[in-house]
């Protein structure tokens, strides 16, 4: 009895030491099968209902009609210096704005002066740059997308209104770009660069009859539109001529030329103008202007030669015969504003049709100005 009692105690010593020898941890077992898939739960709320879709046929054909206008206008386009001349490979921040799809519409969109960045693979004006192209896939996608009124670039112009029908549109780029103008007098200006002055595209500049150097001398200078540039008068403005009917693929319409060609001689494309000078067949028949503006170009062009500011021919860019560009130097500020004046004009290429008492007078009074150098 007592060998057992000793036998159970040493047991029960022995106990803990054994228990307290635990191994480690074996390897994890291969998983389970997977379990049977429980019930689907309750369908949940519908969601809102998404808006209506557009119906191609009712849609689309407001636009892509059995008619042919829309190609006769894409023909119109495919002939004008939009799509073939523009120089839209000019795709820098500061060019690019104007001579570029991409850069026009930045500058609408964001309401900047210019593009904000070298634009990457450019692309020519084109039917989205003027027009809101399937914006709403209806007739109102051919809004355009500008039609406020104008600020120009030109310092101290302030804005200009030409109305809601293409005018504020085309103005947004036909117009002079921002420059510092000479003060008028005999204060120096230093000219840098053979391309002193405005740019090649001041025609909303002289339509709305703003921006020259408008010197004292026998004409009195009446500045703002003529009935050219006046929405009360002519309500489309730019479009009025150069979006008449059109002569083919020539002149007119989406072409915006006012002159074509016919069994081998040139004609003017007087079909806007007809609205309102219901018996012209020429530019020539616009009065006087035409040619009284010529001849003011050529004895400004003289004077400006005479005072050194301007070159003779060149064949490298020429308007009217009369060459365009300056001659680096110093040049008193009256010198240095006729030559900006003769610029506009000649470069507005209108020879002064869209706005002749304007042109007359500034080109007249700075011809006047120069005899005094």
């Amino acid at each position: 009895m007592r060998r057992s009692t000793v036998l159970f105690a040493t047991a029960l010593f022995l106990l803990p030491a054994l228990t307290a020898c635990e191994g480690p941890t074996g390897p994890a077992g291969p998983a389970g099968t997977a379990g049977v898939a429980g019930p689907t739960g309750a369908t949940g709320p519908a969601g809102p209902v998404g808006p209506a879709g557009q119906d191609a046929n009712e849609n689309c054909t407001q636009c892509h009609t059995d008619d042919v206008g829309l190609f006769a206008k894409q023909i119109q386009y495919a002939n004008s210096t939009y799509a073939v001349g523009i120089n839209f490979e000019r795709s820098t921040a500061n060019c690019a704005g104007c001579h570029t799809h991409q850069g026009f519409i930045e500058r609408m969109e964001d309401g900047v002066v210019e593009a904000t960045a070298n634009v990457s693979n450019p692309a020519p004006v084109n039917c989205r740059t003027c027009h809101m192209i399937h914006d709403t896939y209806t007739s109102a996608d051919y809004a355009l997308t500008a039609s406020g009124p104008v600020t120009m670039k030109l310092t101290g112009v302030g804005d200009v209104d030409f109305g809601d029908k293409a005018g504020n549109l085309c103005a947004q780029c036909h117009q002079a770009r921002d420059m510092t103008l000479p003060t008028m007098g005999a204060t120096p200006v230093t000219i840098t660069s053979t391309r002193y002055g405005t740019h090649h595209g001041p025609q909303g500049t002289v339509v709305a009859g703003v921006g020259a150097i408008e010197f004292a001398g026998s004409k009195t200078i009446t500045g703002g539109p003529n009935a050219h540039g006046n929405p009360a008068i002519n309500e489309g403005v730019c479009a009025t001529c150069h979006m008449g009917a059109a002569f083919g693929g020539q002149a007119g319409g989406h072409t915006w030329k006012m002159k074509y060609e016919y069994h081998g001689s040139e004609r003017a494309n007087v079909a806007g103008c007809n609205t309102c000078h219901d018996d012209f067949s020429d530019f020539t028949e616009f009065g006087d202007t035409p040619a009284t503006v010529l001849a003011l170009l050529q004895t400004l062009e003289t004077e400006l030669i005479r005072v050194g500011i301007k070159a003779g021919l060149s064949t490298d860019y020429t308007i009217h015969g009369l060459n365009v560009y300056a001659v680096k130097g110093d040049f008193p500020g009256d010198v240095a504003g006729a030559m900006l004046n003769w610029q506009i004009f000649a470069e507005d290429r209108s020879l002064g049709l869209h706005n002749p008492k304007y042109a007359k007078a500034v080109l007249q009074n700075s011809i006047e100005v120069l005899a005094n150098y």
